[in-house]
């Protein structure tokens, strides 16, 4: 096998392995790989995507067989995912170890790359997924051919000042195959969707709208530093103004979120006891969704329910007409 071309192939799977774990695009079993995960995946893709050409790779797993439905009946019969653990931890090394030919082929398998397997004749263009080139990285030498000013000049005076059309179509064709591999355009990379170019936008977008979400409730609690109970709950309001029949307490914003009259009876359980609260007054009980003062009596202090109050109360008043 030609080792210089093998690390060629080997680069461009890991390359294109990388793409696709940037991208969001590998199945569930290789973005959480595990030996038993990438067995898994290797079953549920396998009646598809199984060819004959694939047959060295499961034969340097597992031995040589007649067809592929032997190879899928010793994956499957297989009680240990041994021959997939070499390949998760390469994978859970970041791929920045080494490991055996046969892993590179078995995960160009898994994630479908083209051309596969591996052919010495074949030519790989590399093409690296990883992280962005720094902007201040020098500029590659530019190596196109030129031609000596005193050939140029010698071959003026013998035709003229100005270069021919055949010279004009010899220069360029000398550039054309000086070597030089075109420009390959530079993968974007992408964060929870989002090009990582408009990385810093986005932040500044999110750290401006989380300010103004602050001010706006400061100016709501602001404008309400007071509250009064309805009976059901706790309203905001500003402490200059009045409503009649109910006495302003200061703001609280825990008491204001958490605590409300349960007004529906039946559909406190068993589950609830210990978790709401209770007041009785006169032989009535009124249940609430929270602890501390009584909102009816700020005398007096709510009650955690017991199994006693649920049983009487709850069952009770379930059971009445």
């Amino acid at each position: 096998m030609d080792l210089e071309r093998f690390e060629d192939y080997k680069r461009e799977v890991i390359s294109a392995y990388k793409k696709k774990k940037e991208d969001g695009t590998l199945p569930p079993n290789l973005r959480n790989s595990t030996a038993a995960n990438l067995k898994n995946e290797c079953l549920a893709v396998f009646h598809k995507r199984y060819s004959e050409k694939d047959n060295e790779t499961f034969k340097a797993l597992y031995g040589e067989r007649e067809n592929g439905a032997e190879y899928l009946k010793k994956i499957n019969t297989s009680v240990s995912s041994d021959k997939f653990k070499p390949l998760d931890n390469f994978l859970k090394k970041d791929t920045k170890s080494g490991t055996h030919n046969r892993n590179i082929e078995l995960l160009a398998w898994l994630i479908d790359f083209e051309p596969r397997p591996h052919h010495p004749g074949d030519i790989y263009k590399i093409v690296e997924y990883e992280a962005s080139i720094s902007e201040n990285e020098p500029e590659e030498e530019d190596i196109s051919p030129t031609i000596d000013p005193e050939v140029q000049l010698s071959i003026g005076n013998e035709a003229s000042n100005e270069p021919g059309e055949d010279q004009v179509k010899n220069v360029n064709t000398e550039e054309e195959t000086s070597g030089q591999l075109p420009d390959t355009p530079k993968p974007v990379k992408f964060i929870f969707g989002i090009p990582v170019k408009f990385k810093r936008t986005v932040i500044a977008f999110c750290a401006t709208v989380a300010v103004l979400a602050t001010i706006y409730v400061a100016y709501i609690l602001k404008a309400h530093e007071c509250m009064y109970w309805d009976g059901d709950q706790y309203q905001a309001i500003a402490c200059d103004q009045k409503v009649e029949g109910a006495s302003t307490i200061a703001l609280d914003p825990v008491r204001l979120d958490e605590v409300k009259r349960i007004t529906n009876i039946s559909a406190i359980t068993r589950k609830d006891i210990g978790k709401i609260f209770y007041s009785k007054e006169s032989g009535k009980v009124e249940f609430y969704t929270g602890s501390g003062e009584n909102p009816a009596d700020t005398r007096k202090r709510l009650l955690p329910m017991t199994e006693h109050i649920f049983e009487k109360y709850v069952l009770g008043l379930a059971v009445s007409p």
